[in-house]
């Protein structure tokens, strides 16, 4: 007892010191833990748009021995979340730490929480079903270790099913999470009724992703339909696969089927027929051959035999590429490709696209795209991802429709089990400026957000009058245009120190959806002390007065110099009357290098016109349209001394140009010089100069018909002529529907040959029923003879009536058509051009001084010459001013009257120009309707076109009759008959307003 006494002390330090070991062991395993998942997308419904962050979920991790923290139950996300995952402990420091996924590690993220305790987290974008599995964190700390495992399960769609193949059986495989059913489907047609079939279900665990594994085996005897389809389906949807069939007895093409090395392949080659006696086979020009048997049966009720012959293979090879033949005793034989691949594929043009819409047009997002194996897609938005339907094996198109009109960026993803691909969308909404003003002193403020850029102009009233009306044509400036995630933002200032009294300032800001204008007013105290003052001396009146007169003078001077712009106008805007147009500044836009043409390729011709600003030479182009041709072109240029502003308007011209695009009867710009030298503006070269001229040095030889040409000059062919001749032909046609073409004009002299092609539509004569064929002969050319005549005037006006036409539809006003601003090129083809640069309007005494300008008053519409209003419709009435140029020969219009206050009041009155020697009744009937009064009553140039082409397809085949004894008729009710049609048409077609 006494040594068992004297023994206790020791035995009580023992017993102590274990239980602090015990407790430090507890210490260490009862830590503080949490584990969580945030799901930081979810798909989304239809009616949301924007979905908040989910709150984190708590993943109940527990301590399932001394050093390992599990989760309690697996975590399921769907395919394409984005997901992190925390672990939060209270440890007070951590030596390193990592994600590991598969023997994959992953760095892990650490953030001290706000109780001291550090949370360890891992971020997984856009979940795959290769991101399902267990993902293990370890720790280490002080010489001791801890690891974390969380279970992650995929949810999507079953993958798509595939095929495996032997002598008696089929099985159809497919794989996913939730578990999938897998079923066949016998059809007799593409889009048919089907046999559901259901064979051996077979469970075959699971993969190392956590998908379930399931087959459906079928007898082979069993798969003799002409379209059998294995499809697998559990929550998230359906996944179909059909069965690699060559039908001998269906028609169309086969497409290439596409195989990865180490897959299993199963193909059909099926055969029917009413005898016994035909048999089926395979061949290929692959060096390795697959397994092959045969299934056949007889069906009583249709009396015909089905075999077919199935090729497989468990492991395909790269041996077995090559193309593979199916063939039948009666039938012909069919042939596809097959594809071997060490790796799958997606073709995707991945380029980034941006699209401007209207919130009230229907829009949706395209990406065509090609995969092997099959793919899944996604669209994305924002925090957002919305279901891709249409990603499959081979060729296909998805799309997408339902963005709610909202702007940003929108991501096309798309993935198979080998590659990854993204696309981006940018989209935005069209917006009207929204306009916000400040005063500062001496200044002008005014800020918008629109979409597009918006355009600037200020304006001022007049008097007393609260409404803006007078143009402000300087002193203001533009800020830089900054884009924002909706819109563009720009800004302009006005300065208003040189402004002296009461009124309103507006700044307006206009885009293609609409106008905005902000009113402020301006009140200069200044000029009020002044008025008010009665002590001013005699010496600062004087002052003041040399002063007006000096700044006048300079700016009459700097007016008249920066005068220069464009004759064409584009639209930006049309106000609500219809009446007044916004045109685009083009000073903002970027110029498309692709125009660029290097100017040591030029060399330098002859002058064709100078004026106050500058000048066009003639030059030859080196290459311009193809390389080693050269091509004798016309260039624009400024003059040595030009300024700023008129390099800044020549530019503007060559954007607007690049703009409005290539038309027959436009003069087409072809390149421009614009870096390391003097800007040049190349066009196409007219080697007949303009139409006025043309017209004038004709006279002499116009002649009515080509009946009085070829008797003029003798031909002796004439009396011999026969409709079959074929040597040279001119075939035109009237068609049903009212449009005139004319065909293979060929023109021949000696061994030349020119061959012009003109269309002509209407939109009437829907009451004509016969086509008017016939054929002509001409041994001459016209241009060498130098012959006038009708139907060349009739031609000339409805070419340029198709290039204004063209022009409208680009949303451009001419301001200036004249027959001077008409060039004609080979084969008499007409060209509006605009010489507004090189024009001498000091010395051309068709341009008439109208307060601070010269003008062509004899070619203004009232509107233009009364109101400055410049519209499509007054180009109509300068259309009609034309015409009486065309069919005069070339005479000044209103012959005999000036231009002074008489002209004014008679336009004021109604007055009209008489019918020109040359027109017809019909031709000066559309003059008149050219110059109503009121512009909404003129005719549009479609419509011109549509009476023009009437008009020519009549005129000739009235000539042609004339040819033919059996087909005359008396000339005088024809033209009657003219009229009358033609006057239908065009009130027929009066603009409804």
């Amino acid at each position: 007892m006494k040594n068992i006494c004297s023994a206790r002390p020791g035995l009580w330090l023992q017993v102590a010191i274990m239980l602090m070991l015990l407790c430090f062991v507890r210490n260490q395993s009862s830590l503080a833990i949490r584990c969580d998942i945030i799901k930081m997308s979810t798909i989304a419904q239809p009616a949301a748009r924007i979905s908040n962050m989910s709150k984190a979920s708590d993943l109940g991790c527990y301590w399932s021995s001394e050093n390992v923290i599990r989760a309690k139950l697996p975590v399921e996300v769907n395919i394409f979340d984005s997901v992190t995952l925390e672990v939060t402990l209270n440890l007070s420091e951590i030596v390193s730490c990592s994600w590991v996924l598969r023997e994959n590690s992953i760095p892990c993220r650490m953030l001290q929480n706000w109780n001291s305790s550090l949370v360890i987290s891992l971020d997984v974008v856009r979940m795959s079903e290769k991101d399902a599995g267990e993902y293990k964190l370890l720790i280490n700390s002080d010489n001791v270790s801890y690891s974390a495992h969380i279970e992650l399960e995929v949810k999507g769609k079953p993958r798509k099913p595939f095929f495996i193949g032997s002598h008696e059986t089929v099985s159809c495989i497919s794989e996913g999470y939730p578990e999938p059913t897998v079923y066949w489907l016998m059809c007799s047609s593409p889009h048919g009724r089907c046999e559901n079939k259901t064979g051996i279900y077979l469970f075959n665990g699971t993969d190392i992703y956590g998908r379930h594994r399931v087959m459906n085996e079928l007898k082979s005897q069993f798969l003799l339909d002409e379209y059998i389809w294995c499809c697998a389906t559990n929550a998230f949807g359906t996944e179909c696969t059909q069965l690699y069939t060559i039908d001998l007895n269906s028609e169309g093409l086969l497409p290439k089927i596409f195989v990865k090395v180490g897959e299993p392949f199963i193909i059909r080659c099926r055969a029917k027929n009413e005898t016994f006696k035909f048999g089926v086979e395979w061949s290929s020009n692959s060096t390795d051959q697959l397994s092959v048997f045969e299934e056949r049966d007889y069906s009583n009720s249709q009396s015909h035999m089905v075999k077919v012959l199935f090729a497989t293979s468990l492991q395909m090879k790269r041996s077995n590429n090559g193309i593979y033949t199916c063939s039948s005793t009666y039938l012909p034989s069919k042939s596809v490709q097959v594809i071997l691949s060490d790796k799958g594929f997606i073709h995707l043009n991945t380029s980034k696209e941006a699209y401007t819409i209207e919130q009230s047009k229907e829009f949706c997002f395209h990406v065509t795209f090609e995969a092997y194996p099959a793919a899944r897609c996604t669209w994305l938005y924002r925090s957002n991802h919305f279901p891709c339907e249409n990603a499959t094996e081979g060729a296909s198109t998805a799309k997408f429709c339902d963005h709610k009109y909202m702007p940003g960026e929108y991501t096309f993803y798309i993935e198979n089990e080998d590659v990854q691909l993204n696309k981006t969308f940018i989209l935005s909404l069209l917006k009207k400026p929204e306009v916000h003003t400040a005063s500062m002193q001496d200044y002008l403020s005014c800020t918008a957000s629109a979409n597009p850029l918006a355009v600037w102009s200020w304006k001022r009233s007049r008097g007393d009058l609260s409404n803006c009306t007078e143009d402000i044509i300087d002193g203001f400036s533009y800020g830089l245009a900054e884009r924002m995630s909706d819109a563009w933002i720009s800004r302009s200032e006005l300065y208003t120190g040189n402004f002296t009294g009461t009124f309103w300032i507006c700044c307006c800001a206009v885009n293609a959806v609409g106008l905005t204008c902000e009113r402020m007013p301006l009140i200069n105290t200044k000029a009020i002390v002044e008025q008010n003052s009665h002590f001013i001396p005699v010496v600062t009146c004087l002052c003041v007065l040399s002063i007006f007169f000096l700044t006048a003078l300079i700016y009459n001077k700097s007016q008249k110099k920066n005068h220069y712009q464009s004759q064409l106008q584009m639209i930006q805007y049309i106000g609500p009357s219809d009446n007044e147009y916004i045109y685009i500044n083009f000073s903002v836009l970027e110029y498309d290098l692709k125009w660029e043409f290097p100017r040591e390729n030029l060399e330098f011709g002859k002058a064709l016109g100078s004026g106050a600003f500058g000048r066009v030479v003639t030059a030859t182009a080196y290459g311009i349209t193809k390389s080693g041709v050269s091509l004798q072109v016309a260039v624009k240029m400024l003059k040595e001394n030009a300024d700023g502003l008129e390099k800044d308007a020549l530019m503007s011209e060559l954007k607007m140009m690049t703009q409005i695009g290539h038309h027959e009867n436009i003069v087409n710009m072809l390149g421009a010089c614009t870096t390391a030298g003097p800007i040049y503006l190349i066009f196409e070269y007219c080697r007949h100069g303009d139409l006025l001229n043309y017209l004038r040095s004709e006279r002499e030889t116009f002649h009515k018909t080509w009946t009085d040409v070829v008797k003029d000059h003798n031909f002796s062919f004439y009396n011999n002529y026969t409709p079959n001749q074929k040597s040279s032909v001119r075939r035109e046609s009237l068609r049903d529907n009212g449009s005139y073409i004319a065909e293979n004009r060929t023109l021949v002299s000696g061994n030349s040959q020119q061959i012009e092609d003109f269309s002509f539509n209407s939109e009437q004569n829907n009451n004509q029923e016969e086509q008017i064929k016939y054929e002509n002969t001409r041994f001459y050319d016209e241009e060498d003879l130098h012959v006038l005549t009708f139907e060349d005037l009739l031609c000339f006006s409805y070419q340029v009536a198709k290039g204004m036409e063209f022009l409208e539809s680009k949303l451009c006003i001419h301001r200036d058509l004249a027959a001077r601003n008409i060039l004609i090129t080979n084969g008499k083809v007409a060209k509006i051009c605009d010489f507004g640069l090189a024009r001498d309007i000091e010395n051309d005494s068709n341009y008439v001084v109208k307060g601070n300008a010269r003008l062509p008053v004899k070619w203004m519409a009232p509107e233009s010459i009364f109101e400055g209003i410049y519209t499509i419709k007054s180009d109509v009435w300068s259309y009609g001013i034309l015409l009486w140029e065309i069919f005069s020969l070339g005479i000044n219009p209103y012959p005999g009257i000036q231009v002074n206050a008489h002209f004014y009041k008679l336009l004021q009155s109604g007055f009209k120009m008489e019918q020109p020697f040359y027109a017809t009744d019909e031709i000066y009937f559309l003059m008149q309707s050219c110059w109503a009064f009121d512009s909404r009553k003129r005719p549009s140039f479609p419509q011109l076109v549509s009476f023009l082409g009437y008009q020519i397809s009549n005129t000739e085949a009235l000539v042609y009759q004339n040819m033919d004894q059996h087909n005359k008729q008396d000339s005088s009710s024809l033209k009657h008959s003219f009229k009358e049609t033609s006057s239908d048409i065009l009130l027929a077609q009066e603009p409804l307003i």
